[in-house]
C-alpha cells in the first residue's frame, strides 16, 4: 500500500535534533533536491532522518512494514525479506538514494541476524538497483570487528575502516561483517559499476544531552533503553568464564543528532563518488573519563591487551582521541559537533 501524507510548505525548514526530538528552524532548503528511499521509517533513528530530509525539502519515501506516518513522507509497506513485496519499489519513480537503515539491533539472534540484516539488505539493495537508484547508503556498526573481553581484544587503535573481524561469537558482529561483506561483493559487480556504495559504522547511538540513554528497539511494544554512563576502568578484567561482548559500547557513544545528520549528509550531501566507501559515525572524542589504554587494559587485561597494538596513544595528546578513525567521514565532508563528555563536565 502507498500513502502519503500532507506536504511540507514550500519554505522548508532546516531541522535541529536535540535529545532525540526534533525542532524546526527556518532556513533554505539545500539547494540540489533528491528522491530518497529511506528503510525502518517507523522507527527511532530513520524516522528522525526522514523528517530532516523532508525539511531539506526532498522528496522521501519511507518503506516498513507498517505505515510511516510522518509530514511530508510518502509511506511504502513492504517486508524487506520479501523480494515480491520489494516489487513495489520499481512502481515508483526512480529513487536517487536508498537509505537502508531497517534490521536487527544487537541483541538479535544469529537467525535474525543472517535474516533481516544479511539477507533483507541484499533483497532491498537489489530492488533498488533494478530501479536505477545510484547511491546506496547502508547502516552498518562499529561492532562489526566483534570484539569481545577478554578472548577477542581489538588488533589495533584507533580502529579502521580496513580493521578486520576478529572472530567473536557474536551473532550481531558477524552479521554486520557479512552485510559489509555483501555490500563489497555487490559494489564489485560489472553492473553496479556506476553506482555509488557507502557503508555507515553506527556507534551507540544515544539521546542529546542532558539526558545521555541508549534506546535498542522495542519489544512487545515497549522501547527498550538504558542512561549510559561515561565509560570508566574496571576493577579487574573480564573473565573468559564470563566474558563481556563490545566492551567499548560506551565509548563509541555518538548523539542523536549527530547521527541523523550523518545520515542526512550520506543520503544528499556527500560528494558522488563511484565505488565502495566505509565511514564511522561516534563522537569527537570518546564518552570515558579514563585514557583509551588504560580502559582496554582494565577489561581485557594485561596479557590481551598486549596483543592491541595502541601506540598511537604514546602521544599524550592522543589518549583521548576516539578509538574508530573519522578521517574518511571527514574525507566524505562530515564531522561530529556534539561532544557527550563536555556534556558532564569534563
Amino acid at each position: 500500500p502507498r500513502t502519503s501524507r500532507h506536504p511540507t510548505p514550500h519554505t522548508s525548514p532546516s531541522t535541529s535534533v536535540r535529545g532525540g526530538l526534533l525542532a524546526m528552524d527556518c532556513m533554505p532548503s539545500w539547494k540540489s533536491k533528491r528522491r530518497v528511499l529511506v528503510s525502518g521509517t517507523t522507527g527511532w533513528i530513520a524516522g528522525g532522518v526522514a523528517q530532516q530530509l523532508v525539511a531539506g525539502g526532498h522528496h522521501v519515501t519511507g518503506i516498513a512494514r507498517r505505515p510511516t506516518q510522518i509530514e511530508g513522507v510518502t509511506s511504502l509497506q513492504a517486508d524487506i525479506l520479501s523480494s515480491e513485496a520489494l516489487a513495489v519499489i520499481g512502481k515508483e519513480p526512480k529513487f536517487d538514494t536508498l537509505l537502508h537503515l531497517a534490521g536487527s539491533l544487537g541483541w538479535c539472534t544469529l537467525e535474525q541476524g543472517i535474516d533481516i540484516n544479511v539477507a533483507g539488505t541484499r533483497k532491498i539493495v537489489q530492488a533498488a538497483l533494478d530501479a536505477g537508484c545510484k547511491r546506496i547508503v547502508v547502516a552498518s556498526s562499529v561492532a562489526v570487528t566483534g570484539t569481545v573481553a577478554p578472548t577477542h581484544p581489538p588488533s589495533k587503535l584507533p580502529m579502521t575502516t580496513t580493521t578486520p573481524f576478529v572472530g567473536s561469537p557474536w551473532a550481531y558482529a558477524l552479521s554486520k561483517h557479512m552485510v559489509e561483506e555483501l555490500i563489497a561483493f555487490m559494489a564489485g559487480q560489472p553492473e553496479n559499476k556506476d553506482v555509488d556504495f557507502i557503508l555507515v559504522r553506527v556507534g551507540a547511538t544515544v539521546t542529546d544531552p542532558p539526558d545521555i540513554v541508549h534506546r535498542d528497539g522495542e519489544v512487545d511494544g515497549k522501547v527498550v533503553s538504558w542512561p549510559v554512563e561515561p565509560a570508566t576502568c574496571a576493577a579487574s578484567a573480564y573473565k573468559a568464564s564470563a566474558p563481556k561482548i563490545f566492551p567499548e559500547d560506551a565509548l563509541c557513544a555518538v548523539a542523536y543528532s549527530d547521527q541523523v545528520d550523518c545520515f542526512v549528509h550520506c543520503a544528499v550531501r556527500a560528494p558522488v563518488r563511484a565505488g565502495l566507501r566505509r565511514i564511522v559515525c561516534v563522537a569527537p572524542r570518546p564518552y570515558a573519563i579514563d585514557s583509551v589504554p588504560d580502559l582496554i587494559k582494565s577489561w581485557y587485561g594485561e596479557e590481551a591487551a598486549a596483543r592491541c597494538d595502541m601506540t598511537y596513544y604514546d602521544n599524550p595528546a592522543h589518549k583521548h582521541h576516539p578509538v574508530y578513525d573519522l578521517g574518511p567521514a571527514n574525507a566524505l565532508g562530515w564531522e561530529p559537533k556534539l561532544d557527550l563528555l563536555a556534556s558532564k563536565g569534563f
